[in-house]
């Protein structure tokens, strides 16, 4: 009986505190609120979702970026008749992608200033407007990237 009490005092306890919500709607402050209140607010949460989804996939890159070039040593090994030419390119195209994949990211990272225009309402939401194209192609062509990568290098041969 006593265990009963116990559990219905520790229930009753946590359904208070869970539902008792403290939290005010107050004015944002800096530029990573949790929630967005304003037209600012969302943008610039949508332009650093678009830059975590694309950085969570670098390291995928970086893997694929290796495994790209040991098979295009193993393939330089071969003699020419031996070599699969149209993988060949493949490879190679692959390869490409996703450096360009890659670079993309380091580029948008390198030129993105957070504290852009924070003086100005109009310029800060133009400012975040664009950059959030920007990364939403980066976010793209990394994804696209690492879809061709997986379709040529996990297919089996």
């Amino acid at each position: 009986m006593h265990n009963k009490i116990n559990l219905f005092i520790a229930i009753a306890c946590f359904l208070i505190m869970a539902c008792n919500d403290t939290s005010t709607d107050t004015p944002r402050t800096d530029g990573f609120s949790a929630k967005p209140i304003t037209r600012e607010d969302s943008l610039h949460k949508e332009v650093m979702d678009g830059h975590d989804v694309g950085m969570a996939k670098m390291g995928r890159i970086r893997k694929y970026l290796a495994q790209v070039q040991q098979q295009l040593d193993s393939i330089g090994k071969l003699t020419v008749k031996q070599q699969d030419k149209q993988y060949l390119q493949s490879l190679t195209a692959l390869q490409q992608e996703l450096k360009n994949a890659e670079s993309g990211m380091n580029t948008w990272m390198d030129e993105y200033k957070d504290d852009s225009a924070k003086t100005n309402e109009t310029l800060r939401i133009q400012y975040l407007q664009t950059e959030k194209e920007k990364v939403q192609a980066v976010k793209t062509r990394i994804l696209q990237s690492l879809q061709h990568a997986d379709s040529l290098l996990l297919k089996p041969r």
